[in-house]
């Protein structure tokens, strides 16, 4: 086929998109877990301005569309997802002041060593964190007692309406792992991260030592999306919270396994694609460790992996 013709071929929404757009083209290998099925089209936007003009010609033409980051704390259904994926690859990243800028495509990860590199503090905490920057904001990305909503000063937001609009972290309601993003239909563009100025070798020492810790955790030769359940806020508890990683320990979690999918032997707060598991895998083990903690404590756990794509009538999905 000429390159005219397939430019004929694209849907109009797609005019001026041609030259990245893919079809039916598999997701599973961008996530974590890798795991999920085709999107029906697939668009890579190197650039905020890619991002929105995307978003834009779509959302005009009354598509559904998928905002996929760096495909951490994510699981995509076997059977893909319908309308238009978007991938997030705005990466930029610079120095204001003591403050760092960050489109939101940029990995967390990415973000902590330029700060490291810029010596300044106040990120460490998130030190080995999966993600993107844009989803940290989302979901108000944290640990040890300090989250995204304490670093942030503004975040440059696309609106429902098509607008960009910069807000202040109280506008974003952040609460714990979620923000208003979500019941508003915001999506993150980039934000500034306030910071202050540190000695670096103190600074790496601690992003090591975090790091460390996390290495004893989380799986470093098999897939996973790191923790799958929120933790249980209790003001009472160290931090305000309980592990759901402890909850499930004591109902004996980390001998679950459903096909392919098992609870990881050194967190049973972690599920892992032990070989050939499918989206449908981990959605019933997960049910089957929600529903031990919620028999033997009365308690509900909550996933904080994100299911995306059409539903599957052969696994229970959490709303």
């Amino acid at each position: 086929m000429s390159a005219s013709s397939e430019t004929r071929a694209l849907p109009s929404w797609a005019r001026g998109l041609e030259a990245k757009i893919e079809r039916d083209f598999v997701l599973g290998p961008l996530t974590t877990l890798k795991v999920g099925g085709p999107a029906d089209w697939y668009y890579p936007a190197e650039s905020v301005d890619d991002l929105v003009r995307a978003l834009t010609q779509v959302n005009q033409a009354d598509i559904p569309v998928t905002l996929l980051g760096d495909g951490s704390n994510v699981l995509i259904s076997d059977r893909g997802i319908r309308g238009v994926v978007i991938h997030n690859r705005a990466k930029e990243i610079t120095r204001d002041g003591n403050s760092l800028f960050s489109e939101s495509g940029a990995l967390l990860s990415a973000l902590v060593e330029r700060s490291r590199v810029e010596s300044l503090t106040g990120l460490e905490f998130a030190s080995g964190i999966y993600g993107s920057v844009g989803g940290a904001v989302y979901g108000n990305a944290g640990a040890y007692g300090k989250s995204m909503e304490d670093i942030l000063l503004w975040i440059d937001v696309l609106t429902a309406d098509g607008n960009r609009e910069k807000v202040t972290p109280d506008q974003m309601g952040f609460t714990y792992r979620k923000s208003r993003c979500r019941e508003k239909r915001w999506v993150v563009l980039s934000c500034l991260v306030g910071l202050q100025p540190g000695e670096q070798q103190a600074i790496t020492d601690e992003i090591n030592r975090i790091i460390g810790i996390r290495a004893t955790k989380l799986p470093s030769d098999l897939p996973s999306a790191g923790s799958y359940f929120k933790n249980i806020e209790d003001p009472t508890a160290e931090h305000g919270k309980i592990p759901a990683g402890k909850l499930l320990e004591a109902v004996g979690a980390k001998s679950m396994r459903v096909g392919g999918a098992a609870v990881y032997e050194k967190h049973a707060n972690v599920i892992v694609n032990a070989g050939g598991a499918t989206a449908a895998d981990i959605l019933k083990l997960a049910a089957q460790m929600r529903r031990a903690v919620r028999d033997e404590y009365g308690i509900e756990l909550h996933s904080e992996v994100r299911f995306l794509g059409e539903h599957q009538p052969d696994a229970e999905v959490e709303s």
